[in-house]
């Protein structure tokens, strides 16, 4: 096995600018915001076209820090635990 090859490949610039969008979108509504109301929004701004892109998005930004959610009456809740600017965002989701 080579060095490497079990190495994640790098995030589209795609991925980063959507994450970039949804977590501008979740600062927006300035506290929780459950994920169908969510993605009514992102469906509305073309955002992301599916719940599954909006998902894969959301967890991308969990996993890097930034966003946490948590189950409320059987449906998930997403919040902002790190506040970032746009470049620190960027520059977080790059490196991941």
């Amino acid at each position: 096995m080579v060095d490497g090859d079990n190495m994640p490949r790098p995030r589209s610039p795609q991925v980063i600018e959507r994450a970039i969008k949804v977590y501008k979108i979740l600062e927006e509504q300035g506290g929780r915001i459950a994920t169908p109301d969510l993605l009514k929004i992102v469906l509305s701004r073309g955002v992301a076209n599916s719940y599954s892109l909006l998902h894969h998005t959301l967890m991308v930004l969990e996993n890097a820090g930034f966003v946490k959610h948590e189950r409320v009456k059987g449906r998930a809740e997403w919040y902002i635990v790190k506040k970032a600017t746009e470049e620190e965002l960027r520059a977080a989701l790059s490196s991941k």
